[in-house]
């Protein structure tokens, strides 16, 4: 399911939101089966996806034996759309899956979790904190998240050597990257690999601090400080000249095979990635922080999580299911086969097994500073219209301020 998230997003991205979710009034209730099992409706986009959901299920058995979850659902694309109406038919599911940025977009169909919460004393301290910001609507939790990934900077260690530089840690400038970049840049060779789409712009802003909405839930695409870190951002191919112009119709698979096959030197990635680049890799690689003016490390953490129905009859099961989904040693357990970040503090040493003491240490440092990507319920028609006039902005025929403008005005916000 990691691999492939990314584009995945992307093809979910292109799929119109036909208004906001709505609460579910009227619709039929759901429940545990007659055997006492429990229906998850979630996206399953290949056998790799059915594989993990499984995975999570045989992993929870092992805390509560008795427990017992069919899964079903779309695939990743069209799961945003379909989880409605399959709330709405008969014999709905009582848990679903979400992700941290498209929690606003489901709010209307995930149950607020609070009272659930303190009812059954789950502990959520031991989660990563900004995950469950990101999980949060209107003041309440709608999912218990069970990954928190921060979004890194990939490098290639053996062109870094070759060009005499030093490879970037737990801190990197932006004025060191744009030098380095510069040094790596030679031939058809670039200093960085870039794909479409507004996650990796939000990853590069937020390493700023700067976040693409308000804190009152609205966009803030037109503020200054957002304007001013796209600008940055789209500058490095126009006026940097570090990376290539990404087309708007290539999928994150470009991008990344540009790195791994060595045409790039860098790139900005989910740590989900890791496992999957080090064995397409003919090189040494390393990982470092998304940088930063100042150097600090800061992250955008892009995670998923399992909710409740509204219309669940019996929540009670529903949240037990979930507290066993989410228990320190099935995350462990997907941390190591699944080489996903745990949401549990605890739970993080698993991830780096295999790993190099460098890339925990920048995991560990970007998760001490870290902030979800919060979205609004029209984010999909801003990642839309984002992947189809960024290239503009990047090739500098627009600037950032005239493209955030008119998807601003696009979206009505």
């Amino acid at each position: 399911m990691n691999t492939n998230r990314r584009t995945a997003a992307r093809a979910g991205a292109a799929l119109a939101v036909v208004g906001v979710m709505t609460a579910l009034a009227g619709c039929a209730s759901s429940a545990p089966a007659s055997d006492g099992s429990l229906d998850m409706y979630t996206w399953v986009s290949s056998e790799s996806d059915r594989a993990q959901w499984e995975s999570f299920v045989s992993l929870a058995q092992k805390e509560d034996p008795n427990l017992k979850i069919s899964i079903d659902g779309p695939s990743f694309a069209d799961y945003w759309t379909k989880v409605k109406t399959r709330l709405s038919g008969n014999n709905p599911p009582c848990l679903l899956t979400t992700q941290a940025a498209r929690a606003q977009e489901l709010s209307g169909l995930l149950m607020p979790l609070d009272d659930l919460i303190e009812k059954h004393d789950f502990d959520t301290s031991e989660f990563d904190e900004s995950m469950l910001q990101g999980m949060t609507v209107d003041g309440t939790i709608r999912a218990i998240p069970y990954d928190a990934e921060p979004v890194v900077l990939y490098y290639n260690a053996d062109l870094f050597a070759a060009a005499g530089l030093t490879p970037p840690g737990v801190e990197y400038t932006r004025e060191q990257f744009i030098a380095d970049a510069k040094a790596l840049t030679t031939g058809e060779q670039k200093g960085l690999a870039i794909s479409t789409g507004i996650f990796i712009p939000n990853a590069w802003t937020l390493a700023d601090g700067v976040a693409a909405v308000d804190d009152d839930g609205g966009l803030a695409l037109t503020e200054p400080d957002f304007v001013d870190q796209v600008q940055q951002f789209f500058d490095l191919v126009g006026a940097h000249g570090v990376a290539e112009a990404p087309e708007a119709a290539d999928g994150s698979d470009v991008s990344q095979a540009a790195f791994t096959s060595g045409k790039a030197a860098m790139l900005i990635e989910g740590p989900w990635m890791y496992g999957t680049f080090d064995e397409a890799a003919d090189f040494t690689m390393g990982i470092s922080i998304v940088p930063s003016t100042s150097g600090e490390a800061a992250a955008m953490t892009a995670g998923s999580g399992f909710g409740i129905a509204q219309n669940c009859d019996d929540p009670d099961a529903a949240f037990e299911a979930i507290t066993h989904l989410t228990a320190t040693p099935v995350l462990e357990g997907q941390a190591e086969t699944r080489g996903i970040v745990p949401s549990r503090a605890e739970a993080v040493p698993a991830w780096s097994n295999g790993k190099s003491p460098e890339a925990a240490e920048v995991v560990d440092a970007l998760l001490g500073n870290a902030t979800a990507q919060i979205t609004t319920p029209t984010w999909n028609q801003v990642e839309t219209l984002f992947t189809q006039y960024a290239v503009e902005g990047f090739r500098g025929d627009k600037t950032a301020e005239e493209i955030l403008q008119t998807i601003a005005n696009s979206v009505g916000e």
